[in-house]
């Protein structure tokens, strides 16, 4: 079960490999049937949070390797 620390962190102070690795924690637990009914639906929000989160990380990476491939394109295209 992911620590009770880690749900009152917000997902934007954490790196992507921790959110994946509590979206994962989460995921188990449900899996498992280890969540408890009463605290089911917080575990369902918390995760969206965590997705959400994983995928914006995942967009800004995308847009930044796309900038710099650009700029390297540029760069060789000005060397030319």
């Amino acid at each position: 079960m992911a620590s009770k620390k880690s749900d009152k962190t917000e997902p934007e102070a954490l790196g992507y490999t921790e959110a994946a690795n509590e979206l994962e924690a989460i995921l188990e637990e449900i899996e498992k049937g280890d969540a408890d009914v009463d605290v089911l639906s917080t575990r369902v929000e918390r995760a969206a949070l965590l997705i959400r989160h994983c995928r914006e990380k995942l967009a800004g990476t995308e847009l930044a390797v796309k900038r710099v491939v650009e700029q390297l394109a540029s760069e060789k295209g000005e060397e030319d």
